[in-house]
């Protein structure tokens, strides 16, 4: 038996030591198998543990003394769902407040070049970060960091449509002695040797998300640039060449469909040939509904499986490559769900109001730059959870779920979207076991040289 990620030792200590049981012993609700050459993988969500058993190990599961132990191996009659919901209580309880917000979205203009069809903001009001604001963000981000390093994630719109405000920010911060990092999510058309360049100068880029909506023709009927010479797709796939020939990381979105499934299998083919000699590339794909069709809606039993088994075959593509993105096992319990109901971060508007989640970058803002409160009674509907489903009670995934009222993409749940966290964990277990045994392998080779 060979431990690949150890436990949370808080968890285990709030589980206390595993009690003899009379009535026999099973394995815990929470624990996830997966079965890989001469073995098992065990992981439990609760405890964060994984472990490899041998085959023979693991018909013998019952007679191990460290799964019951580790809690691997249960008591027949034991609540384990009481168990997860009083280490969450803990956990929560015993959680220290942040003392800075040092991971700041900002939205340089909510204006952009293209008009996709699915975009969630595409009635709003197109307003630019003006440079006054520009220079109160950076005094924002000075006064409420804790002189701790600072993410900035560029958001728009495009945010590259207003790169001055970028430009603003952050040379202030570097003057002000702040060290910070950004990340960028845009359409890539404005990613020229100039925008590279201050990439990684100025903004100090760590990696660019682009997103892809199919081939050439499939991108550009579906992107509708604002341009009309040229072709946009052949102008992207040109700058992301030009980002990863500058040693910044780009990771690819595929908005998938059901009317681009088929294209987008196609298109990783032409990612995979044409950037098959650069380093930096990971491709990733994921559902995208028409901005009148909210994901919360459509969810018929026909739609979700055609477009589930379309995902995985695209994603199985990616994986055939070896494009897809290293996620591996997080090794904490997830306490809360993203920034909205985190409190180390926020979004600051164009205008300079301070929100909590990028799909609301027009409402339900919490404050704004230029004063310090922040209204609680917002801040407070931000952490608000949806109520549990009966489906609750035997979810594998359910010690480690989240789920917000009012989040546009995350506020229900079914049976597909479980299936598809039960993939993703899986995914998860066997990257993390690669990982192990590369280590492992150069391990060995320096011992040869010892």
């Amino acid at each position: 038996m060979e431990t690949i990620c150890s436990a949370q030792k808080p968890v285990l200590s709030i589980l206390g030591k595993a009690k003899p049981s009379e009535q026999g012993y099973r394995l815990l609700k929470y624990c996830v198998q997966e079965s890989v050459d001469g073995g098992v993988l065990l992981f439990n969500v609760l405890t964060r543990e994984m472990l490899f058993l041998t085959d023979e190990e693991f018909a013998r599961w019952m007679e191990n003394d460290y799964l019951k132990a580790h809690w691997f191996v249960v008591p027949e009659n034991l609540d384990e769902k009481k168990y997860a919901d009083m280490v969450k209580w803990v956990l929560h309880s015993n959680a220290k407040k942040p003392s800075a917000i040092t991971t700041y979205t900002i939205l340089t203009t909510t204006d952009c070049n293209a008009r996709c069809f699915y975009c969630f903001e595409k009635d709003r009001s197109r307003i630019p970060m003006s440079e006054e604001t520009a220079h109160k963000t950076a005094v924002y981000i000075q006064k409420h960091c804790g002189r701790k390093p600072v993410s900035l994630v560029w958001f728009g719109g495009e945010p590259l449509y207003n790169w001055n405000a970028m430009d603003i920010i952050c040379k202030d911060l570097c003057q002000a002695g702040i060290e910070f990092y950004s990340r960028i999510a845009t359409n890539g058309y404005l990613f020229d040797q100039e925008a590279v360049i201050k990439a990684k100068e100025v903004w100090n880029m760590q990696n660019v998300q682009i997103t892809l909506d199919g081939t050439e023709a499939v991108y550009n009927r579906s992107k509708r640039y604002i341009y009309r010479e040229g072709s946009p797709y052949q102008t992207v796939m040109g700058n992301i060449e030009r980002l990863l020939d500058a040693g910044i990381r780009v990771i690819i979105r595929l908005n998938m469909d059901l009317y681009n499934a088929a294209d987008l299998m196609t298109l990783v083919d032409e990612l995979a040939e044409r950037f098959a000699e650069k380093k930096g590339l990971t491709i990733y794909a994921q559902h995208i509904f028409d901005a009148e069709t909210p994901m919360a809606n459509f969810r018929t039993e026909s739609q979700w499986q055609e477009r589930f088994e379309a995902i995985y075959r695209l994603r199985a593509k990616i994986d055939s490559y070896g494009l897809d993105i290293f996620r591996g096992i997080r090794k904490k319990l997830k306490l809360n769900s993203c920034i909205a109901d985190g409190e180390d971060a926020v979004l600051i508007a164009p205008t300079g109001e301070i929100g909590l989640c990028d799909q609301y970058s027009d409402s339900d803002f919490i404050g704004h730059i230029d004063h310090e409160e922040f209204d609680q009674s917002v801040v407070k509907s931000w952490k608000e959870r949806i109520s549990e489903i009966p489906e609750c009670a035997n979810c594998v995934i359910y010690p480690d779920c989240v789920k917000l009222k009012k989040c546009p993409v995350n506020s229900v749940c079914y049976r597909q979207h479980r299936e598809e966290k039960n993939w993703q964990l899986r995914r998860a277990m066997l990257q993390e076991y690669q990982r192990w045994q590369w280590n492992s392998q150069a391990d060995d080779s320096d011992e040869l040289f010892c």
